[in-house]
Formats: structure tokens, sequence, C-alpha cells
């Protein structure tokens, strides 16, 4: 699939450049657009999406610092499947309805949490969508962004209390 997308590209300058974006990035992609979809041919084709968005607006991508690439990695994993499960579920037959209502009431809950994220400082930020989203490890997260997982065990902590707030400021119910 590489190969694939590599001759979308036009200069061997972007084609080296995505080939490392896409080794390190399609697992986490995978990852996230699968805790979305449940399904893995549903999450393979979210991520083949977002590949193909990526390259029609690679320049968005090329000069972004390494830092700051995987939380635009992992929205645009995350938007892609969401789409792909809004395309689902109107295709869906009318038997499955009530299942709908319950997974569209899910969704909406999850992106209005996710929604909330954006209100987070970007020091909490990165540290709890890996922690809360995606389900990463302290460990993991320390590993990801060369923190210790003490800095990392810290921002979870400040930031649950940040997003609590947030939460509670737009009215949601926070049982956590």
């Amino acid at each position: 699939m590489l190969s694939f997308y590599l001759q979308m590209l036009d200069t061997p300058e972007e084609k080296i450049q995505f080939e490392q974006i896409y080794l390190k990035y399609r697992g986490l992609m995978y990852h996230v657009a699968e805790r979305i979809l449940h399904n893995r041919q549903d999450a393979e084709d979210a991520v083949h999406n977002a590949f193909l968005r990526m390259i029609k607006h690679f320049e968005k991508y090329q000069n972004t610092r390494a830092g700051g690439l995987t939380p635009q990695i992992v929205v645009l994993a995350k938007n892609e499947a969401i789409s792909l499960l809004r395309k689902k579920k109107d295709e869906a037959p009318l038997e499955d309805g009530e299942t709908l209502v319950a997974e569209s009431g899910d969704i909406m809950d999850y992106r209005a949490l996710v929604d909330s994220f954006t209100r987070l400082p970007q020091t909490y930020r990165a540290v709890m969508e890996m922690k809360l989203l995606l389900g990463y490890s302290d460990g993991e997260i320390a590993a990801k962004l060369g923190l210790t997982k003490t800095a990392v065990s810290s921002r979870v902590s400040r930031g649950r209390l940040l997003l609590r707030d947030i939460v509670e400021q737009e009215g949601f119910l926070w049982d956590a």
C-alpha cells in the first residue's frame, strides 16, 4: 500500500518524508480508528482514507515539528473513523434503529468529550488524549513523548482536574 501512496507524491523529498510518517504512525492510526469503529476492516478503511487526506494536504504535515505531528495524526485518524461510522450508520437497515440510537448517543458523548480536550493547555492535552482516548499506560506515554513516568502521572492528574472543570462548565455529567 505504501507504494500506492508514494506514487501520489511529487518530489523525492515528499516521498521520503511521507514514508517516515507512514511507518511511524500507521499503527497508532489503526489503533485510534479501531477503538472507534470496533471493526478491523473498517479501521483499515479509515486509516487508508486518512492517508489519502494527508497526501492531499501534505504541505500541512511537512512543516510540522516532530512533537506536534502526533496530535494531528490522531485527530486525522479519529475524524476519518467517525466519518466512516456516520456513513455506515446512514446505510444501516431500519431494524437496527434502536442500536443506532444508542451508538449515536455514545458517539455524541465521545465527540463532546474529545472537543473538550481542545480547551486543555497543550502541556496536558497530548498526555490526556493518549491516556484517556487511546488507552496508553503512563510508561508508554513517557516513552512516546520523551518524559518521565512521574511527569506523565503529574500531567494526567492535573489534566484530569482541568478537564473536570471544563466538562462541568459545559454542563456534562462527570463520574470520574
